[in-house]
Protein backbone atom coordinates (compact mmCIF):
# COMPACT_ATOMS: atom_id res chain seq x y z
CA UNK A 1 0.00 0.00 0.00
CA UNK A 2 1.36 3.37 -0.82
CA UNK A 3 1.75 5.82 1.29
CA UNK A 4 -0.77 9.23 0.40
CA UNK A 5 1.51 11.88 2.33
CA UNK A 6 4.34 10.89 1.38
CA UNK A 7 4.07 13.73 -1.32
CA UNK A 8 3.82 16.21 1.79
CA UNK A 9 7.77 15.25 3.10
CA UNK A 10 10.20 17.43 1.34
CA UNK A 11 14.41 16.70 1.59
CA UNK A 12 15.96 19.07 3.59
CA UNK A 13 18.63 19.67 1.33
CA UNK A 14 20.11 22.28 -1.05
CA UNK A 15 20.23 25.97 -0.85
CA UNK A 16 16.91 26.91 0.21
CA UNK A 17 17.34 24.16 3.43
CA UNK A 18 20.67 25.73 4.25
CA UNK A 19 19.47 29.47 3.86
CA UNK A 20 19.10 31.15 7.72
CA UNK A 21 15.91 30.74 8.40
CA UNK A 22 15.96 34.52 9.58
CA UNK A 23 16.00 35.66 6.33
CA UNK A 24 13.13 33.09 4.92
CA UNK A 25 10.80 34.26 7.55
CA UNK A 26 11.52 37.97 6.61
CA UNK A 27 11.08 36.86 3.49
CA UNK A 28 7.46 35.75 4.03
CA UNK A 29 6.77 38.95 5.59
CA UNK A 30 7.76 41.08 2.98
CA UNK A 31 5.83 38.90 0.73
CA UNK A 32 2.98 39.51 2.75
CA UNK A 33 3.21 43.04 2.70
CA UNK A 34 3.48 43.51 -0.54
CA UNK A 35 0.96 41.36 -1.49
CA UNK A 36 -1.38 43.97 0.49
CA UNK A 37 0.28 46.91 -1.37
CA UNK A 38 -0.35 45.97 -4.50
CA UNK A 39 -3.75 45.62 -6.69
CA UNK A 40 -2.79 45.32 -9.74
CA UNK A 41 -3.18 41.52 -11.72
CA UNK A 42 0.62 42.21 -13.48
CA UNK A 43 2.07 43.20 -9.99
CA UNK A 44 0.18 40.30 -7.86
CA UNK A 45 1.39 37.98 -11.13
CA UNK A 46 5.07 38.73 -10.19
CA UNK A 47 4.45 38.50 -6.78
CA UNK A 48 3.12 34.66 -7.13
CA UNK A 49 6.48 34.25 -9.65
CA UNK A 50 9.06 35.42 -6.50
CA UNK A 51 7.11 32.88 -4.38
CA UNK A 52 7.62 30.38 -6.56
CA UNK A 53 11.13 31.13 -7.39
CA UNK A 54 11.60 31.02 -3.55
CA UNK A 55 9.68 27.84 -3.56
CA UNK A 56 12.16 25.81 -6.49
CA UNK A 57 14.48 25.23 -3.57
CA UNK A 58 12.45 22.91 -2.56
CA UNK A 59 13.25 18.65 -3.17
CA UNK A 60 9.72 17.43 -3.92
CA UNK A 61 8.95 14.35 -5.65
CA UNK A 62 7.42 14.57 -8.99
CA UNK A 63 4.07 13.51 -7.13
CA UNK A 64 4.53 16.26 -4.10
CA UNK A 65 4.51 18.73 -7.05
CA UNK A 66 1.96 17.26 -8.97
CA UNK A 67 -0.02 17.80 -5.55
CA UNK A 68 0.93 20.97 -5.06
CA UNK A 69 0.09 22.23 -8.23
CA UNK A 70 -3.26 20.68 -8.55
CA UNK A 71 -3.89 22.21 -5.66
CA UNK A 72 -3.05 25.93 -6.86
CA UNK A 73 -5.35 25.33 -9.87
CA UNK A 74 -8.17 24.63 -7.41
CA UNK A 75 -7.72 27.20 -5.37
CA UNK A 76 -7.36 29.52 -8.18
CA UNK A 77 -10.36 27.89 -10.06
CA UNK A 78 -12.87 27.97 -7.20
CA UNK A 79 -11.93 31.78 -6.50
CA UNK A 80 -12.55 32.61 -9.94
CA UNK A 81 -15.74 30.81 -10.46
CA UNK A 82 -17.12 31.71 -7.33
CA UNK A 83 -16.43 35.81 -7.94
CA UNK A 84 -17.17 35.51 -11.28
CA UNK A 85 -20.77 34.29 -10.37
CA UNK A 86 -21.59 36.14 -7.36
CA UNK A 87 -19.79 39.67 -8.49
CA UNK A 88 -21.51 42.76 -7.65
CA UNK A 89 -19.81 45.91 -8.55
CA UNK A 90 -20.54 48.09 -11.49
CA UNK A 91 -19.70 47.73 -14.24
CA UNK A 92 -19.49 44.29 -15.22
CA UNK A 93 -19.13 42.24 -18.68
CA UNK A 94 -21.76 39.59 -19.08
CA UNK A 95 -19.47 36.73 -20.29
CA UNK A 96 -22.39 33.66 -20.57
CA UNK A 97 -25.18 32.66 -18.95
CA UNK A 98 -25.55 29.65 -16.36
CA UNK A 99 -28.74 30.10 -15.53
CA UNK A 100 -31.80 32.02 -17.45
CA UNK A 101 -33.72 34.54 -15.98
CA UNK A 102 -36.74 32.69 -14.65
CA UNK A 103 -39.91 32.80 -12.18
CA UNK A 104 -40.06 31.23 -8.57
CA UNK A 105 -43.60 31.40 -6.59
CA UNK A 106 -44.22 34.82 -7.92
CA UNK A 107 -40.48 36.51 -7.94
CA UNK A 108 -39.05 37.40 -11.18
CA UNK A 109 -35.00 36.26 -10.63
CA UNK A 110 -32.38 37.34 -13.20
CA UNK A 111 -30.62 34.19 -13.20
CA UNK A 112 -27.40 33.48 -12.98
CA UNK A 113 -24.52 34.96 -14.71
CA UNK A 114 -20.92 34.89 -15.06
CA UNK A 115 -19.37 38.26 -15.37
CA UNK A 116 -15.75 38.89 -16.71
CA UNK A 117 -14.74 41.49 -13.98
CA UNK A 118 -15.82 39.06 -11.15
CA UNK A 119 -13.66 36.52 -12.34
CA UNK A 120 -10.30 39.25 -12.54
CA UNK A 121 -10.91 40.09 -9.21
CA UNK A 122 -11.15 36.29 -8.20
CA UNK A 123 -8.12 36.04 -10.21
CA UNK A 124 -6.41 38.91 -8.22
CA UNK A 125 -7.38 37.58 -4.79
CA UNK A 126 -6.55 34.15 -5.55
CA UNK A 127 -3.04 35.34 -6.42
CA UNK A 128 -2.57 37.35 -2.78
CA UNK A 129 -3.69 33.74 -1.32
CA UNK A 130 -1.27 31.37 -3.49
CA UNK A 131 1.78 33.61 -3.11
CA UNK A 132 1.72 33.61 0.73
CA UNK A 133 0.97 30.00 0.61
CA UNK A 134 3.87 29.07 -1.68
CA UNK A 135 5.80 30.75 1.17
CA UNK A 136 5.22 29.95 3.87
CA UNK A 137 5.08 26.34 2.46
CA UNK A 138 8.49 27.03 1.27
CA UNK A 139 9.73 27.93 4.80
CA UNK A 140 7.70 24.82 6.55
CA UNK A 141 9.31 22.37 4.61
CA UNK A 142 12.84 23.14 4.43
CA UNK A 143 13.03 24.69 7.76
CA UNK A 144 13.64 22.20 10.72
CA UNK A 145 12.03 23.38 14.12
CA UNK A 146 15.06 23.45 15.84
CA UNK A 147 15.94 26.72 13.52
CA UNK A 148 13.09 27.78 13.11
CA UNK A 149 12.84 28.20 16.96
CA UNK A 150 15.82 29.79 17.27
CA UNK A 151 15.49 32.10 14.40
CA UNK A 152 12.15 33.35 15.96
CA UNK A 153 13.34 33.62 19.57
CA UNK A 154 16.57 35.76 17.34
CA UNK A 155 13.69 38.16 15.49
CA UNK A 156 12.12 39.22 18.95
CA UNK A 157 9.44 36.39 19.38
CA UNK A 158 8.88 35.27 23.06
CA UNK A 159 10.28 32.30 23.50
CA UNK A 160 7.36 30.33 25.20
CA UNK A 161 5.08 31.82 21.99
CA UNK A 162 8.22 30.56 19.13
CA UNK A 163 8.57 27.09 21.00
CA UNK A 164 4.39 26.45 20.69
CA UNK A 165 4.44 27.68 17.14
CA UNK A 166 7.29 25.07 16.43
CA UNK A 167 6.02 22.17 18.51
CA UNK A 168 2.61 22.42 16.40
CA UNK A 169 4.83 22.05 12.96
CA UNK A 170 6.71 19.07 14.97
CA UNK A 171 3.38 17.84 15.33
CA UNK A 172 2.44 17.69 11.89
CA UNK A 173 4.66 15.48 10.52
CA UNK A 174 4.26 13.31 13.56
CA UNK A 175 0.14 13.30 13.09
CA UNK A 176 0.58 12.70 8.78
CA UNK A 177 2.65 9.40 10.44
CA UNK A 178 0.03 8.46 12.49
CA UNK A 179 -2.93 8.66 9.89
CA UNK A 180 -0.95 6.63 7.45
CA UNK A 181 -0.13 3.59 9.85
CA UNK A 182 -4.12 3.66 11.10
CA UNK A 183 -4.98 3.52 7.34
CA UNK A 184 -2.68 0.80 6.62
CA UNK A 185 -3.73 -0.78 9.37
CA UNK A 186 -7.60 -0.73 8.44
CA UNK A 187 -6.22 -1.74 4.78
CA UNK A 188 -4.26 -4.70 6.17
CA UNK A 189 -7.69 -5.75 7.66
CA UNK A 190 -9.67 -5.87 4.46
CA UNK A 191 -11.21 -2.42 4.51
CA UNK A 192 -10.56 -1.40 0.92
CA UNK A 193 -14.12 -0.52 -0.71
CA UNK A 194 -13.35 2.54 -2.91
CA UNK A 195 -16.79 3.72 -1.98
CA UNK A 196 -16.48 3.69 1.27
CA UNK A 197 -13.45 5.88 1.52
CA UNK A 198 -15.20 9.07 2.33
CA UNK A 199 -16.44 7.60 6.20
CA UNK A 200 -13.47 5.44 6.06
CA UNK A 201 -11.01 8.69 6.60
CA UNK A 202 -13.50 10.78 8.69
CA UNK A 203 -13.47 7.16 10.92
CA UNK A 204 -9.91 7.79 11.37
CA UNK A 205 -10.11 11.31 13.11
CA UNK A 206 -10.90 10.07 16.59
CA UNK A 207 -8.48 7.96 16.86
CA UNK A 208 -5.65 9.96 15.40
CA UNK A 209 -6.65 12.89 17.62
CA UNK A 210 -6.79 10.32 20.96
CA UNK A 211 -2.58 9.80 19.81
CA UNK A 212 -1.91 13.11 19.46
CA UNK A 213 -3.67 14.25 22.97
CA UNK A 214 -1.31 11.59 24.24
CA UNK A 215 1.59 12.70 22.86
CA UNK A 216 0.45 16.11 23.82
CA UNK A 217 0.04 15.28 27.36
CA UNK A 218 3.98 13.49 27.29
CA UNK A 219 5.65 16.37 25.61
CA UNK A 220 3.93 18.41 28.50
CA UNK A 221 5.14 15.95 31.43
CA UNK A 222 8.57 15.61 29.80
CA UNK A 223 8.97 19.81 29.66
CA UNK A 224 7.88 20.65 32.45
CA UNK A 225 10.07 17.62 34.98
CA UNK A 226 13.51 19.42 32.65
CA UNK A 227 12.59 22.72 34.40
CA UNK A 228 11.37 24.77 31.10
CA UNK A 229 10.81 28.37 31.67
CA UNK A 230 9.29 30.45 29.01
CA UNK A 231 10.77 33.48 30.64
CA UNK A 232 14.87 31.92 31.11
CA UNK A 233 17.07 33.33 28.65
CA UNK A 234 18.09 30.49 26.14
CA UNK A 235 20.95 29.58 23.92
CA UNK A 236 21.10 27.66 20.52
CA UNK A 237 23.22 25.77 19.13
CA UNK A 238 24.88 25.94 16.58
CA UNK A 239 24.37 29.70 16.52
CA UNK A 240 22.51 31.10 13.87
CA UNK A 241 25.63 33.26 11.03
CA UNK A 242 23.92 34.83 8.37
CA UNK A 243 26.40 35.31 5.24
CA UNK A 244 27.30 38.16 3.51
CA UNK A 245 25.18 37.34 0.04
CA UNK A 246 22.42 36.57 2.68
CA UNK A 247 22.68 39.97 4.60
CA UNK A 248 22.78 41.45 1.08
CA UNK A 249 19.15 39.50 -0.04
CA UNK A 250 17.88 40.86 3.04
CA UNK A 251 18.83 44.62 2.53
CA UNK A 252 17.17 44.06 -0.84
CA UNK A 253 14.36 43.23 0.60
CA UNK A 254 13.61 45.74 2.93
CA UNK A 255 14.73 48.45 0.56
CA UNK A 256 12.16 46.81 -2.10
CA UNK A 257 9.34 47.09 0.35
CA UNK A 258 9.85 50.36 1.79
CA UNK A 259 10.12 51.83 -1.52
CA UNK A 260 6.97 49.88 -2.73
CA UNK A 261 5.11 51.26 0.41
CA UNK A 262 6.43 54.99 -0.22
CA UNK A 263 5.58 54.67 -3.55
CA UNK A 264 1.70 53.36 -2.68
CA UNK A 265 1.30 55.99 -0.18
CA UNK A 266 2.70 59.23 -2.51
CA UNK A 267 0.04 57.50 -5.24
CA UNK A 268 -2.78 57.56 -3.12
CA UNK A 269 -1.90 60.89 -1.52
CA UNK A 270 -1.31 62.84 -4.83
CA UNK A 271 -4.91 61.38 -6.06
CA UNK A 272 -6.88 64.07 -6.43
CA UNK A 273 -10.57 63.70 -5.69
CA UNK A 274 -13.42 64.02 -8.31
CA UNK A 275 -14.77 67.30 -8.80
CA UNK A 276 -18.04 66.12 -7.50
CA UNK A 277 -16.73 64.37 -4.82
CA UNK A 278 -14.78 68.34 -4.17
CA UNK A 279 -17.70 70.20 -4.18
CA UNK A 280 -19.47 67.67 -1.69
CA UNK A 281 -16.26 67.93 0.47
CA UNK A 282 -16.31 71.81 0.04
CA UNK A 283 -20.16 71.74 1.32
CA UNK A 284 -19.41 70.23 4.21
CA UNK A 285 -16.78 72.08 5.23
CA UNK A 286 -18.03 74.94 4.03
CA UNK A 287 -18.62 77.64 7.55
CA UNK A 288 -20.03 80.69 5.79
CA UNK A 289 -23.10 82.28 5.29
CA UNK A 290 -26.17 80.17 6.17
CA UNK A 291 -24.10 77.47 6.87
CA UNK A 292 -22.52 79.17 10.23
CA UNK A 293 -25.56 81.00 11.43
CA UNK A 294 -27.37 77.43 11.69
CA UNK A 295 -24.40 76.44 13.52
CA UNK A 296 -24.06 79.24 15.57
CA UNK A 297 -27.83 79.36 16.31
CA UNK A 298 -27.65 75.28 17.38
CA UNK A 299 -24.19 76.07 19.58
CA UNK A 300 -26.19 78.73 20.99
CA UNK A 301 -29.64 76.96 21.72
CA UNK A 302 -27.57 73.75 23.30
CA UNK A 303 -25.98 76.56 25.75
CA UNK A 304 -29.30 77.80 26.80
Amino acid sequence: MHDPFQFARASRHGWLANADPRLKIVWVACLSLAAVLVDSLPELLMLFLASLAGASGLRLSARGWAAVGGSLLAIAFSTMVSQGIFYGGVPRTRLFTLLPPFDLLGWQLSGIHFYREGALYGLAQSLRWLSLSMAGLSVCLSTSPERLLSALVTLGAPAGLAFIATTALRFLPTMLDEWATVRRARWLRGDRGRWRRLPTEISLFPTVLSSALRRAATLATSVSSRGFSPTAERTFYPELRMRPLERAVLACLIACVIGLALSKSAAWFSTKPSPAAAQGLAVRFDLGGHSARRVACSASGRRS
